[in-house]
């Protein structure tokens, strides 16, 4: 059955395959460290997303990391954060979608329950750490995304081709971005309905 829903730890062989394949294909780094992509306690202790097809082959992930202050946020972007932010917010890595279903929308439909999560959940900010060139800047921008190159990173692993930006989005934009993405992609939040436990932050 097509759908989406929280990845659990059965799923973790295909959440780790599908990161390796499309992380290595990428046109915005090079991988350096692939073995920081497998699925490890991180994915256990936050919540992963997944959009399945009919043949229970997963088509699209999103990671979702919730921190509560500064230095956390920090560790967990591997970045300085260079604009002023509020608590909490949630951090989107580790995204990746099969390479047959790119520029089909599934970004967009994990982006729009992670967004519906987070307004229910009174999330200050969310945040997307990703590069200069990236093809769904131009969109995350219509969503009320505003971008900041982060000058200061230790991230290591990925050696990107363009500036390392951070995508923030403030909890006052939450209800006019989900109500862009359900005009844009209706098609999929129909054909893939939500199921299984609501998303916990």
């Amino acid at each position: 059955m097509k759908q989406i829903r929280i990845a659990c730890a059965r799923d973790r062989e295909q959440i780790t395959d599908l990161r390796l394949k499309e992380f290595n294909r990428s046109r915005d780094f090079k991988l350096l460290k692939p073995e920081l992509l497998h699925w490890s306690q991180t994915d256990d202790t936050h919540t992963v997303l997944g959009v399945w097809d009919e043949h229970r082959e997963i088509i699209a992930t999103l990671r979702l990391i919730r921190t509560t202050h500064v230095q956390e946020t920090r560790d967990r972007l591997k970045s300085d954060i260079p604009v002023e932010i509020g608590f909490p917010c949630l951090i989107f890595n580790s995204a990746a979608t099969r390479q047959a279903c790119h520029r089909q929308g599934f970004n967009q439909l994990l982006r729009y329950y992670a967004i519906r999560a987070a307004r229910d959940h009174q999330i200050r900010h969310l945040l997307s750490p990703g590069y200069q060139t990236a093809p769904r800047i131009t969109f995350m921008e219509k969503l009320g995304y505003t971008f900041h190159i982060l000058t200061h990173t230790w991230q290591t692993k990925l050696a990107p081709f363009s500036p390392r930006i951070l995508g923030v989005l403030g909890y006052d934009q939450f209800p006019a971005a989900m109500d862009i993405l359900e005009k844009s992609i209706p098609h999929l939040i129909d054909t893939y309905p939500w199921t299984g436990k609501p998303i916990a932050l």
